[in-house]
């Protein structure tokens, strides 16, 4: 089975040290790269994807994910197509209604209808259209060519908008059963767009780390965990609707109150730092949930569980790992070559 991998960094880097990072991105034969945009607590996201550009020739470059409230969506937009013409093409847009970014402001995330908004206004811009802003016509003076928009999403809700209108969703997962859950939701939303479900890219975001043992994973995997579990629970466990109670009875009730411990504890100035205190709450459990950490074996016959639910793309991030490039050659040397047809 093919599945494409794709890296998402950024968190601690300096900037310097991203370039190299990306060049081994793409010479180990990851599809993609995405950049954090949380202000407070990384490097500039579009210095970083500009950098990402200029040290590659065939990798895609994205955020992952930026959000319409810390800049204005014209500003995101431009930048974004910027990114793009110097990169030839190979740019697009992550965008989310913001977790850290707005979090470490003591703001909340913007509502869906603002997500909405902010997706047909961007597409329509970049592309060279009109966009009637409070009754004033806003339109780009050089951007014509069209850039892919991916929208991070978890709640059914915005599951569900986002396949109406989006070209790809990124969803936190690595457990089968929500997975399938989300695209179960995903096809309704398409179907009820009048789109083909099967034409939307489903990225399954999530970390992946192959160690010798478990415990050797534990360390530089948790705190990530811990932030799929604080978002998870953000924006499904504690907003019910029929989807949401109906993926709660097919998961373990203590996995969903492990969750919850965790999201009451969390610290958005600890977001996705190595030996985060909000980390030490977490179970093996929650880790299964949304990593894929184990040994090499272990980890691709989960990837191979996710292919069987659907997915074709494993979106994984490095943000609490210590030797992040000797963890990507791993993950390429280990487990991509299993996946390449």
């Amino acid at each position: 089975m093919k599945i494409n991998f794709g890296v998402g960094t950024g968190r601690n880097q300096s900037i310097d040290a991203i370039k190299g990072h990306a060049r081994l991105a793409e010479d180990l034969g990851y599809e993609h790269i995405t950049f954090i945009d949380s202000q407070n607590l990384c490097r500039d996201v579009y210095v970083m994807m500009t950098l990402a550009a200029l040290e590659t020739s065939n990798i895609r470059i994205g955020q992952g994910v930026t959000n319409p409230y810390t800049r204005h969506w014209t500003v995101t937009a431009n930048a974004t197509a910027t990114v793009n013409e110097l990169s030839g093409g190979r740019a697009f847009i992550g965008l989310g209604a913001g977790m850290s970014s707005v979090g470490t402001l003591g703001m909340k995330a913007r509502p869906l209808s603002a997500l909405k908004d902010t997706v047909v206004s961007m597409r329509t811009m970049i592309n060279g259209g009109d966009v009637d802003v409070a009754g004033h016509a806003v339109r780009s003076e050089w951007s014509t060519k069209p850039v892919p928009i991916f929208v991070g999403s978890q709640g059914p809700k915005s599951m569900r908008q986002a396949a109406g209108m989006a070209d790809g969703i990124i969803c936190p997962s690595a457990d089968p059963t929500i997975y399938k859950w989300r695209r179960e939701i995903i096809t309704q939303g398409a179907e009820e767009a009048g789109r083909d479900p099967a034409s939307i890219p489903v990225w399954a975001r999530t970390m992946c780390y192959v160690g010798d043992t478990r415990e050797e994973c534990r360390r530089e995997t948790r705190s990530y965990a811990a932030t799929c579990a604080a978002g998870f629970y953000g924006s499904v466990l504690s907003r019910p609707t029929p989807q949401s109670e109906e993926l709660c009875r097919r998961l373990d009730p203590q996995l969903l109150d492990e969750i919850k411990k965790v999201y009451d504890n969390y610290d958005y100035y600890e977001h996705e730092r190595t030996d985060a205190p909000h980390g030490e709450l977490v179970t093996d459990r929650v880790i299964d949930a949304f990593l894929l950490v184990g040994t090499a074996d272990e980890v691709a016959e989960r990837i191979s569980n996710l292919a069987e639910a659907g997915c074709r793309t494993v979106s994984m991030t490095d943000y609490t790992i210590i030797d992040k490039q000797g963890q990507m050659r791993r993950v390429a040397e280990q487990i991509l070559p299993r996946f390449a047809a």
